[in-house]
């Protein structure tokens, strides 16, 4: 059996792997760093509606400007449009907002930053199994050019939200099932798109316990999908739900791809450092409850889970109290935010329809040009006080 040793094997190609391979790279180009991606090429099959915020992104890659674009950027968005259960909208002038990635541009072009700072980034590689053999893991892998081992001194687990990593190193994953969202998506050609704005629609008839979104990719295309929390659903599946949003609201479209996947909607893993191992991203469920958004959200914790892997290997100590002050630092980023969103999220599910759309309401009486997410935040307390969850679940 073919065996290899690296300083750092990262376990998942997406945004937060690449990112953790790309800066540990730069920072210490004397690192061994292994990533494997289980696919046959980085960023496909896309999982996810593909938005990012504007300020968020500009952290990790320069998006180019408004006139010339990175070619992985599908489309910029200038407002949002969140619609009621009952279909009335709320128009937001925002300017620039974010953008619309293209993942089948966007992780391949973080890779090959990962492979110019010095890390070997390698595709149709599955790992296995893993277990702890003294100070390093040995992971079992499953290649093109067959299985062999890898005995890492450090493993970055970023591999989703199905993750593996956190299982084998004996990390409590567990999911609640009121916890967990139903996705389907299909990318959508119809002329009724607009091209400048996300829309996201909520509702108990729509999709319930979730929303539904509109994410467009070009000038009559999109990404249109939701997420239902199956507890809510009735008994259906989210492409039944999406089938007949789609029906409603795009009866002329041609559907050119699907997808369907999950979505966890809790606060961040208790624990997501042991012995010689961090995980980042969705596999540490670092997905903000209230949205259900996490590119960005795991680009940080990749950075976060360089630096404090690059620092341990430096000193020579991998143990799971030299890698906690990652977990520390996370929770005061985003982790503690997460944390009151989801309590945000909780009490979301006291309210009805009618207490959306009576904030729809409330919210349209301000003049379009100063309907700012904060001008819309505190009317709607000064006029609507115990929808403060209801504020929160639309704008936080």
């Amino acid at each position: 059996m073919h065996v290899e040793h690296c300083d750092l094997l990262i376990i998942g190609g997406g945004p937060a792997g690449l990112v953790a391979a790309r800066d540990a790279a730069r920072s210490d180009r004397t690192l061994s760093i292994i990533v494997l991606e289980r696919d046959d090429a980085v960023g496909r099959p896309v999982r996810c509606g593909e938005g990012v915020g504007a300020a968020g992104l500009s952290e990790f890659l320069d998006p180019g400007p408004p006139n010339s674009l990175a070619p992985w950027i599908s489309r910029r968005i200038r407002r949002v449009v969140f619609r009621a259960p009952n279909g009335d909208e709320v128009r937001v002038a925002e300017g620039d907002v974010g953008y619309i990635l293209d993942r089948t541009r966007f992780e391949p072009a973080l890779a090959a930053q990962a492979l110019y700072a010095g890390a070997d980034v390698r595709t149709r590689a599955e790992a296995l199994a893993m277990k702890r053999d003294g100070e390093r893991w040995t992971v079992a892998v499953d290649a093109s050019g067959g299985r062999g081992e890898i005995r890492a001194r450090i493993v970055i687990g970023a591999d989703g939200v199905e993750s593996a990593v956190g299982r084998w190193a004996g990390l409590d994953t567990r999911v609640r099932a009121r916890d967990m969202e139903s996705c389907a998506q299909y990318v959508v050609d119809d002329a009724t798109i607009d091209a400048d704005a996300i829309v996201l629609h909520f509702g108990d008839r729509v999709a319930p316990g979730g929303y539904a979104w509109v994410f467009p990719k070009g000038t009559r295309s999109a990404n249109v999908g939701l997420g239902i929390l199956g507890l809510r659903a009735g008994g259906r599946s989210a492409v039944a739900w999406l089938d007949d949003y789609v029906a409603r609201h795009f009866p002329n479209a041609s559907v050119s791809s699907r997808t369907v996947g999950g979505v966890i909607v809790s606060a961040t893993m208790a624990h997501t450092v042991a012995d010689g191992l961090v995980l980042c991203g969705d596999a540490a469920h670092m997905i903000n409850p209230l949205s259900g958004g996490g590119i960005v959200n795991a680009m940080k914790s990749g950075r976060l889970a360089a630096e404090t892997t690059v620092a341990a290997l430096r000193s020579g100590n991998t143990s799971a109290s030299a890698l906690e002050s990652y977990h520390a630092r996370w929770m005061r980023l985003l982790g503690d935010d997460h944390v009151r969103f989801y309590r945000v999220k909780e009490a979301l599910a006291r309210f009805d329809d009618a207490s959306f759309d009576k904030l729809a309401g409330t919210v349209n009486r301000i003049p379009e040009p100063r309907r700012t997410l904060r001008r819309i935040f505190g009317e709607a307390l000064v006029r609507h006080p115990t929808l403060l969850p209801v504020v929160a679940k639309y704008f936080a």
